[in-house]
C-alpha cells in the first residue's frame, strides 16, 4: 500500500479539491505524493448522484495527480466524533502513513466537517498507541524509532471563513484550482438546467471562490491565499526559508 507525503480527510467527494486544491496542485508540482480519503459518498447532496460523484471525482484525482484515493463510505450527513469514526480514520492513517494531515476546521458549520475535524484530531494521536484498534496497529511503533502519527495537523476552511493560522500562496495555480473544481459540474456552477438551484450551484460561485482566495492571499500579501489553521504551534528550523516566504510583496 502506498505511503503518502499529504493526505486529506474529505467528508465528501468535493471538499478535498475544493478547500485544499490549491495546496494539492502546489505540493505536485514539488513533487510529494499526495492522497484523499472521502468519509461518504455525498448521497445526501441536493444535486447529482453517487455514480455521478464516483466520475467526478475519478476526473479530479487525474488532474491532481493524486497516488491514492478512496472512498470510507460512512452515512452522509451522520457523522458524529465516535470511535466509528476515529477507528475508520485512525486505521487510513496508519494505511497511508501521511507526514502532513489535512482535515477540516472542528468548528465548521457543516456537522459533517466538524465531526470529521474533531475526530481528526483525536485519530492523528490514537494512531500512534498500537492498542487502539490493535488489528491494525501492525507496524505503529518499534524498539528503534518512535511511534507513527503526522507530523502536522492542518486544519482546512469552508465557504464559512475562519481566521488563518497558516495562508498557503497558490498564486501560481489559482486558475489550475479552478480547472479542478470545475471537475464537480454536478455541485459547483450552473451545470444541469434541470437540476435544482444551490448557492454553491449560482453563475458567480467561481467569482466568490476567487474573491474568498483573494481574500486570505491580501492578509498574507500574495494575490491568493488558502487558509489553515492549526492546533499545536509549528517549528522553524530554516530561518533564511522562513523569512523569505513570509517577505511581504
Amino acid at each position: 500500500m502506498p505511503h503518502v507525503d499529504i493526505l486529506v480527510f474529505a467528508p465528501h467527494p468535493d471538499d478535498a479539491e475544493l478547500c485544499c486544491g490549491g495546496l494539492l496542485l502546489m505540493a505536485r508540482r514539488a513533487g510529494l505524493s499526495l492522497g484523499v480519503v472521502d468519509i461518504t459518498q455525498g448521497e445526501m447532496g441536493t444535486r447529482g448522484s453517487v455514480a455521478q460523484r464516483q466520475r467526478e471525482a475519478a476526473a479530479a484525482s487525474k488532474q491532481v495527480g493524486l497516488l491514492a484515493r478512496e472512498n470510507l463510505k460512512l452515512p452522509d450527513g451522520q457523522l458524529h466524533d465516535d470511535q466509528r469514526l476515529r477507528r475508520a480514520l485512525v486505521k487510513t492513517l496508519r494505511k497511508y502513513r501521511p507526514s502532513i494531515l489535512l482535515a477540516p476546521h472542528w468548528e465548521d458549520q457543516h456537522p459533517d466537517h466538524a465531526a470529521v475535524g474533531q475526530a481528526s484530531l483525536y485519530a492523528a494521536w490514537l494512531c500512534g498507541a498500537p492498542k487502539y484498534d490493535p488489528k491494525s496497529g501492525s507496524g505503529v511503533t518499534a524498539s528503534d524509532r518512535l511511534p507513527y502519527r503526522p507530523r502536522h495537523v492542518l486544519h482546512y476552511n469552508n465557504r464559512y471563513g475562519i481566521t488563518a493560522d497558516l495562508v498557503f500562496d497558490i498564486t501560481p495555480v489559482m486558475d489550475e484550482k479552478v480547472t479542478l473544481v470545475s471537475c464537480f459540474t454536478t455541485q459547483f456552477g450552473p451545470g444541469e438546467k434541470k437540476s435544482h438551484k444551490t448557492r454553491l450551484s449560482d453563475a458567480h460561485f467561481f467569482d466568490w471562490l476567487r474573491g474568498m482566495h483573494a481574500f486570505y492571499g491580501y492578509q498574507a500579501g500574495v494575490r491568493f491565499g488558502e487558509a489553515y489553521c492549526v492546533k499545536s504551534p509549528l517549528a522553524v528550523s530554516d530561518i533564511a526559508s522562513f523569512l523569505s516566504a513570509s517577505k511581504m510583496t
